[in-house]
């Protein structure tokens, strides 16, 4: 069984701007930049694929280079001491990393004071998709403390955990957590002078007044582009639910795979299939599903698919358990340490892996039928990660009529780091990272270029015209 991995976090903790718990400290280090060389110690001893995107040579001075600022600062912020970190965790390209900071912690959350903004870019153009100050639809963002947005973007972008490297999961990160990575490059204030301009007006300036965590992750819900992220469940939780969208044609949204229910997901999973034609058109919704349980995205596909299927062809790691040195700083928040060893099982030395083929939860890949019989399409985004990834990959594997339609997915489609997640506790500062020590690889599919997302059989462009009308594009050009 897999353990809810990432999710947990991203569901829990990156929407909420990161409120967790943090071990407590062991013995500090001699510098401030020693935690971050500490922790880059134990991703080189660690991390399944630590050089797959990024040279050691290159790795290490960038490490040093963030550390020796860090020891220069003194007594360095959370926020220098995370941005430290991203700048270097985003050359190793894995999604599945994650850093929780102690300022984002509950106990402090009020006394935040957040960039109440949200941004949406359109080719070269930024526009505001949500904001404390009512602005109209079509409002243009031009500056943030007198720092062009143009200027800016690039500089948030570099410090975005993403797989590989393709531009659609870095937007997309971005813009679903923009205030995170703007205090991390810029820091915090009481106010925030925001350069706007409004449909058919000159510039203006405007002052924004700091918001607490609650009040920003509000925003999202406000977003001008709101269409575009696909439809929103009433229930608190995201449960899968279906939405009709012409005669004949259907759309099961699945906004995440992160409910630990697993039985009750496939309860609900199989009640949804009771009333779905097999012979209507099927939408699969996956924008902006970042993973979870893969068990979730089995419960679809085993309505969906007709043949035995499987989503992994092998599993690698580096280690059978963490390195003594790092013991006293790690802990394991969602399955034990040994569940490595047993995923591990009957693994034979790779290099410097080790590599277990076949899929653990082949057995449970077993179709209810003959499978969905009509179309069938899968929307996704820069934002589909993870479990829902490997639904796509079954899918494209074994399903080869399955149509694609939106952009390249967040998550890469050959393989991916995202199973027995470790929490590593800085001992100088309290910062955690999460990170995940077993590698996936993926079943084979057709145009897969490693590095690099799901490609869409059908590419879908959000433009202005788009975003100034409040439409679909996913659902126009069906």
């Amino acid at each position: 069984m897999c353990p809810p991995r990432l999710v947990m976090l991203r569901s829990a903790v990156i929407s909420a701007l990161f409120g967790v718990a943090v071990a407590g400290c062991a013995s500090a280090p001699t510098a401030p930049g020693d935690d971050l060389r500490g922790f880059v110690r134990f991703l080189e001893a660690s991390h399944p694929r630590p050089h797959a995107y990024v040279q050691r040579d290159e790795l290490a001075a960038l490490t040093e280079q963030e550390a020796q600022r860090l020891d220069q600062l003194g007594t360095p912020d959370d926020f220098a001491v995370g941005l430290a970190l991203h700048r270097v965790l985003a050359r190793v390209a894995d999604g599945h990393l994650a850093v929780a900071l102690p300022v984002f912690q509950d106990d402090v959350a009020d006394s935040l004071t957040l960039l109440p903004l949200l941004p949406k870019q359109l080719g070269e153009a930024f526009f505001v998709d949500a904001c404390t100050t009512e602005l109209p639809r079509g409002t243009r963002l031009l500056a943030i403390d007198g720092e062009p947005i143009e200027a800016l973007w690039p500089q948030l972008e570099a410090l975005v955990l993403a797989d590989g490297h393709h531009a659609s999961a870095r937007r997309m990160a971005l813009e679903r957590s923009f205030a995170r990575h703007y205090h991390l490059l810029r820091g915090m204030r009481p106010s925030y002078q925001v350069a706007v301009q409004r449909p058919g007006a000159e510039p203006e300036m405007i002052t924004l007044t700091g918001v607490p965590r609650d009040a920003a992750g509000a925003l999202a819900q406000e977003r001008h582009s709101a269409p575009l992220w696909g439809p929103v469940s009433t229930e608190a939780q995201p449960w899968p639910f279906v939405v009709p969208v012409a005669d004949g044609t259907v759309l099961l949204r699945l906004p995440s795979f992160g409910i630990a229910d697993q039985d009750g997901y496939r309860a609900r999973v199989d009640a949804l299939f009771e009333d779905i034609d097999p012979d209507d058109t099927l939408i699969l919704d996956l924008r902006g599903n970042e993973g979870g349980l893969r068990t979730h995205g089995v419960a679809v596909l085993n309505h969906v698919l007709g043949v035995p299927y499987s989503q992994w062809q092998s599993v690698a790691a580096r280690v059978r358990r963490v390195p003594r040195e790092f013991r006293p700083f790690t802990t394991f928040p969602f399955v034990p340490e040994e569940h490595l060893a047993a995923l591990l099982e009957g693994a034979e030395p790779e290099g410097d892996r080790l590599v277990r083929t076949g899929d653990p939860l082949a057995a449970r890949m077993v179709p209810h039928g003959e499978g969905h019989r009509g179309r069938l399409i899968a929307f996704v985004d820069g934002a589909t990660n993870s479990a829902a990834v490997e639904l796509l990959t079954a899918l494209r594997a074994f399903h080869p009529s399955a149509e694609v339609h939106g952009e390249p997915t967040g998550g890469e489609c050959g393989r991916h780091v995202g199973e027995v997640p470790v929490v590593y506790t800085t001992p100088q500062r309290g910062v955690s990272v999460l990170m995940s020590l077993l590698a996936i690889g993926h079943v084979p599919t057709p145009g897969c270029v490693e590095g690099q997302g799901h490609t869409p059989d059908h590419e879908v462009v959000y433009d202005e015209a788009a975003f100034m009308a409040g439409a679909d594009p996913y659902l126009t050009g069906l």
